[in-house]
């Protein structure tokens, strides 16, 4: 039987994900092995946030009029009941205005966009969608990502410390794995705009040396995530998770040395 084609509207499901690796599969096996198995397998489905659906509701705004009414109708559930909009939505169209106000930051939006590309890194076939791939015409040919952050401001991570806000989400990593996907060294931008008010905007270039760092680490774990992916090992926990936390199941008393010697946690 004839594999079902990768397209814009399979590009999130179940049998893609199994199919292909992708920078969000990898960042969560990062994260938590154990939840990415989970998910593939249908088992857990992670809560969809309003940060992830008002990343989304931007992201369609600089696509194209088409997707952006089509991504209005599609969720009902950014609006109130008089039909006005939410009020994080409509401070997501002040985040809109701004950038779009902006000369530069719109000069990086032009190229094509939610382009999907494929191709096999590391012996498996990987997949991405490009929020912006600027590849013809004159001028600089680029891979541009949008983003949306609370704010530019470090951002503490257990065990790191205070990291600037791309390091924290990974963003490096996900855009070394669009260059390398792309295929032909593209330089990496991330299009940033804040959810605060009123908003600020940036457009950062992230090093060469830092995607080929980025490259290089992701080749010191592929192996080990894909024996757990293939069942060889058996997939670690973070134990911290919401996965983990709703599938924890207790073999023993816990020594309460063991809390003492954690500290109780983060805070």
């Amino acid at each position: 039987m004839k594999k079902e084609r990768l397209t814009a509207a399979n590009y999130h499901s179940i049998e893609m994900n199994n199919r292909y690796w992708s920078a969000s599969l990898l960042k969560s096996f990062l994260e938590c092995p154990a939840r990415a198995l989970a998910e593939l397998s249908g088992e857990y489905e992670r809560q969809k946030s309003d940060a992830l659906l008002i990343g989304s509701y931007v992201d369609a705004a600089f696509e194209s009029k088409k997707a952006f009414a089509a991504f209005r109708s599609e969720h009902p559930e950014i609006f109130k009941k008089d039909g006005s909009l939410k009020a994080e939505y409509a401070r997501a169209d002040a985040m809109i205005a701004r950038a779009k106000s902006d000369k530069l930051f719109m000069d990086y939006m032009k190229g094509r966009h939610q382009v999907i590309k494929t191709a096999t890194l590391w012996g498996v076939p990987f997949k991405a969608k490009f929020d912006v791939l600027k590849d013809r015409g004159a001028g600089e040919h680029r891979i541009v990502d949008l983003k949306t952050v609370k704010d530019l401001s470090p951002v503490y991570k257990p065990g790191m410390g205070k990291v600037d806000f791309a390091t924290a989400w990974n963003w490096p990593l996900q855009m070394a794995l669009y260059q390398k996907i792309e295929g032909h060294n593209l330089p990496c931008y991330l299009a940033v705009i804040t959810k605060q008010d009123p908003p600020d905007i940036t457009v950062v270039r992230i090093p060469q040396a830092r995607l080929d760092a980025e490259i290089d680490f992701i080749g010191t774990r592929i192996e080990m995530f894909k024996a757990m992916k293939a069942g060889v090992l058996e997939a670690d926990r973070c134990g911290n998770c919401a996965y983990c936390r709703s599938s924890h199941k207790l073999s023993e008393p816990v020594a309460l040395d063991y809390y003492e010697m954690i500290g109780g946690g983060d805070e």
